[in-house]
């Protein structure tokens, strides 16, 4: 078994072509790596080799006591393995991962390693591993097949989300898609997260995300437009044949106009016609989040329930420390 760290740009099309032949998630992309270097974050791409590729993943490095400069290790979706790889085989590479990645997790001082798998994780024996009570990523979510016609989809929407549909197109709500970042779109989302006290992103953070964009990790900005203002915004990621419904806000001003609705649509028809056979609606939450989860079912879509994340301690006091400190916060 051979693992190697990856860096070279020169690979992204493999790296990602072994991701699109194993449902491998966009958090896990070559661009999504680079996008986090641009955030300035430190990350390391491991790849697992026998005779071909086994296994890869992109590991973060996210600080969590800066002032003692240690730091905890992210695997957002992954590790990504060969479809065919039994549990068993899967269990003795994460194994060899680890084993690998001691020097990494002395020099960054790292407290912990936290998993967010996209599917079934079997670990080593003889691990510290704990369960967290936060996650990073969504826990649950809607997914939407879109291998039928675009009639058959509108069909199985709510009779809710249908009318506001109609509604928004005979209010004169138009909707626009660009590959380029726009202004409007934070302050959208400053306006939003001010009114329902939550926090967001920094503006340069989305900006960035736009940078990282390329043929194989697609970026469009889906703009709802009424008399020449945008009136709500979202971003729409296509990498390979996946679909992902990403952040966005909406004008409350507006609300009675339904376009939400409207981009919602107008985001599964564009992923479609890119050539996208599902398209993720990014997490559903009924307690935490109850309108948001009640438009997105609207559009239909089957539930899907990630696994428990997993964090394996390195070091056992700082993880208590972080714990405690997390809860303050």
């Amino acid at each position: 078994m051979e693992i190697k760290i990856i860096d070279n740009k020169s690979l992204c099309q493999s790296w990602n072509q072994f991701l699109f032949e194993n449902n491998g998630s966009f958090l896990q992309s070559f661009e999504w790596g680079e996008f986090q270097k641009s955030l300035g974050k430190q990350i390391w791409r491991i790849q697992v080799r026998e005779k071909e590729i086994v296994s890869g993943q992109t590991l973060v490095v996210e600080e969590v006591f800066p002032f003692k400069k240690k730091s905890c290790f992210y695997i957002p979706f992954g590790p990504v393995f060969k479809k065919e790889l039994s549990p068993k085989e899967q269990k003795e590479i994460i194994a060899a991962i680890l084993e690998k990645i001691q020097n990494i997790v002395q020099t960054e001082r790292a407290v912990f390693l936290r998993i967010e798998p996209y599917t079934g994780l079997m670990l080593p024996d003889g691990l510290s591993v704990v369960i967290p009570g936060r996650r990073i990523q969504p826990q649950k979510t809607l997914i939407l097949d879109l291998l039928q016609g675009e009639d058959e989809i509108f069909k199985d929407f709510s009779s809710k989300t249908r009318y506001n549909i109609r509604l928004a197109e005979k209010k004169g709500v138009r909707i626009e898609f660009s590959n380029q970042y726009n202004p409007a779109f934070y302050s959208l989302i400053e306006k939003t997260s001010k009114r329902d006290k939550f926090h967001s992103f920094n503006e340069e953070h989305y900006r960035k995300l736009f940078a990282c964009a390329s043929q194989n990790f697609k970026i469009r900005l889906c703009s709802a437009i009424y008399e020449d203002k945008v009136i709500a915004s979202y971003i729409l990621i296509i990498f390979g044949e996946s679909a992902v419904c990403l952040h966005g806000a909406s004008d409350w001003d507006y609300r009675a106009l339904k376009a939400p609705n409207l981009a919602q649509w107008a985001r599964i028809k564009t992923a479609k016609e890119m050539g996208a056979k599902k398209i993720d609606f990014w997490g559903i939450d009924e307690k935490k989040w109850p309108g948001i989860t009640n438009f997105k079912k609207g559009f239909d879509g089957i539930k899907f329930v990630y696994p428990p994340t997993r964090d394996i301690i390195f070091q056992r006091k700082w993880y208590k420390f972080y714990n405690i400190a997390r809860r303050v916060i």
